[in-house]
C-alpha cells in the first residue's frame, strides 16, 4: 500500500507573536498548546506517519508533544527560512510515495482534512492534492505532494513555501473540495484571543494526552 509521510511544520521564530520573548506553538488554548491542538489532528488523521519538524524554543516544543506518536527532527537553520524547515522534513520520509504538509501554528486543523486529501490522492495519483476550503480561492494546509516532486521542494530556499511549487504548473493540481472554512494561522495575540472566543462557544473538546511511547527526537533540539 502507497506509503503516505506528514510533516508539520513547527519551526517558526514567531516575530509577530513576540519572537524570542514568547513562541506562539507554546500558547495555550483551553489549556493545551497550540502544537499540540495541530499535531493531534494529524495524528487522529491516521494516514501515515507523523514527523514534526522544530526550530526556535526546539526542547520546549518537542515537550508540548510529549507521548504523541510522532517523529521529532530538529531544524538548526530555522532561522534561513520556511524552506529550510521543510527541506529537513521531506528528506527525513523520503522513501514516501507522497508528503502531506501541515503547519504547527494551525490548532482549528480537522483531522479529516488530511483524511480527505489521501482519499483523492490514492484514487487520482495527482502529483500536488490541495483542499479547496468553503469560501477560498488560495491554496492551503494541508498540501499533498506525491514523491516525484520531492527534488522540487528540496529545491527551495529561504522563505519560499511549497506555494512556488503548486504554483509552477497547474495541470498538475487536483483541487479536493471541503465543506468547511480553512483553519487560520495564529500569527498574533489578536488571532489567539478570536480563536479562544470562537473554541469557547463552538465548545471544542481539547486533544487528550495520547497514551503512547514518547515521541522519537533526532538532531540537537536547543
Amino acid at each position: 500500500m502507497p506509503r503516505i509521510g506528514i510533516v508539520v511544520l513547527a519551526a517558526g521564530q514567531a516575530i509577530r507573536f513576540g519572537g524570542a520573548r514568547d513562541n506562539k506553538l507554546l500558547a495555550a488554548l483551553a489549556g493545551i498548546p497550540l502544537v499540540r491542538w495541530a499535531v493531534t489532528a494529524a495524528v487522529e488523521a491516521d494516514v501515515g506517519e507523523v514527523l514534526v519538524v522544530t526550530g526556535a524554543k526546539g526542547r520546549d516544543v518537542a515537550a508540548a508533544l510529549d507521548r504523541l506518536p510522532v517523529q521529532i527532527v530538529h531544524e538548526p537553520g530555522f532561522a534561513n527560512g520556511i524552506a529550510t524547515s521543510l527541506c529537513r522534513g521531506i528528506r527525513a520520509i523520503q522513501e514516501a510515495d507522497a508528503a502531506m504538509i501541515g503547519l504547527g501554528d494551525q490548532p482549528g486543523m480537522r483531522p479529516e482534512a488530511y483524511r480527505r486529501l489521501a482519499t483523492r490522492w490514492q484514487t487520482t495519483r495527482a502529483p500536488i492534492v490541495i483542499p479547496r476550503y468553503a469560501g477560498s480561492l488560495s491554496p492551503a494546509h494541508p498540501a499533498l505532494f506525491g514523491a516525484a516532486l520531492f527534488e522540487e521542494l528540496l529545491a527551495l530556499r529561504g522563505d519560499a513555501g511549497a506555494r512556488a511549487v503548486i504554483a509552477r504548473d497547474a495541470s498538475r493540481v487536483v483541487e479536493e473540495p471541503l465543506e468547511w472554512f480553512a483553519p487560520p494561522d495564529v500569527d498574533t495575540l489578536d488571532d489567539l484571543r478570536a480563536l479562544e472566543t470562537e473554541q469557547s462557544q463552538l465548545r471544542v473538546r481539547p486533544p487528550a494526552p495520547l497514551q503512547e511511547p514518547r515521541p522519537t527526537e533526532t538532531g540537537d533540539s536547543r
